[in-house]
């Protein structure tokens, strides 16, 4: 089905990201800064990703495997001992917005306020410049691009376009970068999030049903060639019935055999060599959309 599949490492059949993006209680300061200190029940909920991510950590060690988290800078300056064990461990952390604030809802003006503000809160945490960027809640603005190609961000991974990496290339000055698609069938928010305080009221599924969804998405990335990236939050799947099926999932994909398991700065340098040697072309999407 894929018209334009790329040649993955040592011949595995797909790649595999499984991404989490540690927000921990920014939400709570971008979207209610009103009443985000009385809000004490869905702060602990959010909170939960100082259990979770070293939980999270433990099981990537135990199957070997390196990924990436997705980090807010108000979280990485709130939080700096959890986000640097995910760096001590060998992990990618990247761009995440600063607040969790809505770029698509901001001037381009306040948007690049923020969005360096928060390149330079995970430098300063990390002691690494951030090679990757979601946006938070995939709101990605007519403006974002411009705003990661001037400060050299590899690629973006906020977009629905393919199943494939592609390049996403600024129509003005024809500067691009790559890519690495997901979709809303990977994220755990639709399988489990449910707070009556932040209106979000989806019925609540087991892991089981759960992953039903995200390994039929798997096994069509497996036999097409595509690429496989969740997007999880500690503080959802990193409770404990649900990483044990995380864990079994993990099992499953390394039993199957022919998965690259990678976090998304490899796989975006990956492709991006792949490129310059002319080994895969990818197909190029301007921005905006219609000129």
């Amino acid at each position: 089905m894929l018209v334009n599949p790329i040649k993955w490492p040592n011949g595995a059949r797909c790649a595999a990201a499984i991404t989490f993006d540690m927000d921990s209680d920014s939400i709570l300061y971008s979207d209610h800064p009103e009443r985000a200190s009385t809000m004490v029940g869905t702060a602990s909920w959010l909170r939960y990703d100082q259990v979770a991510v070293p939980r999270i950590l433990r099981l990537y060690q135990k199957h070997n495997i390196k990924q990436t988290f997705f980090v807010p800078g108000w979280t990485a300056e709130n939080y700096p001992e959890v986000v640097r064990e995910i760096v001590s461990e060998g992990h990618e952390v990247a761009l995440h917005g600063y607040l969790h604030e809505k770029p698509n809802t901001l001037s381009r003006e306040i948007e690049g306020y923020w969005f360096n503000k928060s390149v330079d809160a995970i430098a300063r945490v990390t002691h690494q410049q951030p090679l990757g960027f979601r946006a938070p809640s995939y709101r990605f603005s007519k403006h974002t691009l411009g705003h990661l190609l001037d400060a050299g961000v590899l690629y973006d991974s906020s977009l629905m376009s393919d199943d494939v990496p592609y390049l996403l290339v600024d129509r003005d000055s024809e500067r691009s970068l790559i890519e690495l698609p997901t979709d809303w069938s990977r994220d755990d928010w639709p399988q489990y999030t449910n707070n009556s305080e932040l209106g979000y009221r989806m019925p609540i599924k087991s892991p089981k049903a759960a992953m039903d969804v995200f390994m039929a998405e798997f096994d069509a990335a497996w036999i097409h060639g595509a690429l496989w990236i969740a997007v999880w939050h500690p503080f959802v799947s990193g409770r404990l019935a649900r990483l044990m099926a995380v864990d079994e999932m993990i099992q499953y994909m390394k039993a199957k055999g022919d998965v690259w398991f990678a976090p998304l700065c490899e796989i975006a340098r990956y492709v991006q060599q792949q490129v310059d040697q002319g080994g895969y072309t990818p197909r190029r999407d301007p921005l905006p959309f219609h000129g």
